[in-house]
């Protein structure tokens, strides 16, 4: 079968996967996703000849049309039988599930009128099947889902904490196999009784739907990231850490262009112009940035902007975030764009009495006293006159702030004005330290944020107004390695 990718916490691999036998519970409210997490463990341990799903609240025809992908993993592997209910025999060895039925040596005895009498006991006949399918794959471990012990209790009339201590004990202590049982309220009743405990949730994070997977206890398994965010999307769960950019090398480091679409000029994260439709000539946007947003994830979208329109030979003024120099700056892009295009099209300010003597065609020396003298759109213009149109200034408040005080807003409404007049698109990152943003949150036309909640960072629009989309680096085929996806 094929590789599977990695969409559930490392750490549920790790546990699973580590000697012996474990068992974990996987507890929310109704809608959470705890279904579709437990099925997409059984793909993602890749070990489905040896994983048995017992449903007690969905049949096998709901289940297969709900989840489209799960009749193509079961027709794959041939193991339909894995996923349905079987009845069996009842061998014998199973001291905790024995008490359960009321089958105990001695069970037969003489009554007063000295006829025999024998104690019955309880049908268990589909978790005999169950037992009966783990035991004839020893010695090796197996992966059992009850889905839901809350579900299984009630059909044997049993409380939920002795069927699952019956389950833990013959299970994972006698035959060293892994169970994971879905339970059907996400209070704490039963997590004393097993070796891990998930609990999915839905949230709202400034009006928006939010989805988190919180990991409270994993018996000898490290806890690297105790809570992620996740979604739905696709009928599958996908989970999202922190997000690490991967060194690319070689041929896969050239830019590759996205094209204009109706007008509209990419923001050079494909993912982003959809929601957006992309950055109209003459806008203003404004992207404001938490607390514990990572540097990559600023640096990213600077280098998608100045990268984008440098490729397709348009002019760019660039003041960096973290009053990078230009030298550094120029650096962190250059590998994607020619140096020869960015030297032609790409302008960044400095100050002429903090430079070195340099005659770097990329440099834009200017005094720094006040944004208004310094930033004349005439001056942008002829600097960039061998580029194409239309120009992107892109500024971080914060370098600008450090040079022009609190002010820089109003110092910037003429330039402003005229980068709208000339049909120009204008872009502003405002980190945590640049405080109030002023005027400049009154005059975007596009307003964005990035947050960072645990440890995955979220990217959602104020206005346009959109959903939360999680923030995350992968190779894509244009444009940078960014990908947004959304909170289903």
């Amino acid at each position: 079968m094929a590789s599977v990718p990695n969409r559930i916490p490392g750490e549920v691999h790790r546990f699973f996967d580590s000697p012996g036998g474990h068992s974990i519970i996987v507890r929310g409210d109704a809608g959470t996703g705890k279904t579709t997490f437990a099925l997409q463990v059984v793909e993602e341990l890749q070990s489905m000849d040896r994983s048995f799903y017992h449903s007690t609240r969905v049949s096998d025809r709901s289940l297969l049309s709900q989840f489209g992908w799960l009749n193509e993993m079961m027709n794959a592997a041939e193991l339909s039988d894995n996923f349905s209910r079987r009845k069996g025999a009842s061998p014998a060895g199973r001291h905790e599930l024995s008490d359960l039925k009321g089958i105990a040596e001695g069970m037969s005895g003489l009554s007063k009128g000295s006829k025999l009498a024998i104690t019955v006991g309880r049908d268990m006949g589909e978790l005999e099947g169950l037992y009966r399918k783990i035991e004839s794959n020893l010695p090796h471990k197996c992966l059992a889902v009850i889905d839901s012990i809350d579900a299984m209790a009630d059909m044997y009339g049993l409380t939920s904490a002795k069927l699952l201590n019956t389950i833990q004990r013959d299970i994972v202590e006698v035959y060293g196999s892994n169970v994971l049982f879905v339970a059907e309220r996400s209070t704490s009743d039963l997590d004393y009784l097993v070796d891990g405990v998930i609990n999915l949730s839905r949230s709202e994070f400034n009006r928006r739907r939010l989805r988190e997977m919180e990991i409270l206890k994993m018996r000898g398994c490290e806890i690297q990231q105790p809570k992620y965010i996740f979604t739905l999307s696709g009928g599958r769960i996908q989970t999202f850490g922190y997000p690490r950019a991967e060194p690319v090398e070689g041929a896969a480091m050239r830019w590759r262009a996205i094209p204009d679409r109706e007008g509209a000029v990419s923001t050079g994260i494909a993912d982003l112009d959809v929601p957006l439709d992309g950055l109209a000539r003459g806008s203003m946007t404004l992207i404001e940035l938490g607390p514990g947003v990572p540097g990559a994830v600023s640096g990213a979208i600077e280098a998608s902007l100045v990268s984008n329109f440098a490729a397709q030979g348009r002019g760019v003024i660039w003041v960096p975030m973290r009053k990078a120099s230009a030298e550094s700056a120029r650096a962190r892009v250059v590998p994607s764009i020619p140096k020869e295009r960015f030297d032609s099209c790409v302008r960044i300010p400095e100050k002429a009495n903090q430079m070195n003597f340099s005659d770097a065609p990329y440099i834009l020396p200017f005094e720094g006293e006040s944004a208004f003298l310094d930033f004349k759109w005439q001056n942008i213009e002829y600097s960039l006159s061998g580029a194409g149109r239309p120009i992107l200034v892109l500024m971080g408040f914060d370098t600008m702030q450090s040079m022009y005080g609190s002010e820089l807003s109003d110092q910037l409404m003429d330039f402003l004005a005229m980068v709208r007049r000339n049909q120009g698109i204008f872009v502003a990152l405002a980190p945590p330290s640049v405080g109030s943003i002023g005027r400049m949150a009154d005059l975007a036309s596009t307003r964005l944020r990035v947050d960072r909640v645990g440890g995955t960072v979220l990217m959602y629009g104020e206005e346009p107004f959109t959903e939360c989309y999680t923030w995350h680096f992968e190779p894509r085929e244009v444009g940078g390695g960014v990908s947004l996806t959304p909170i289903l």
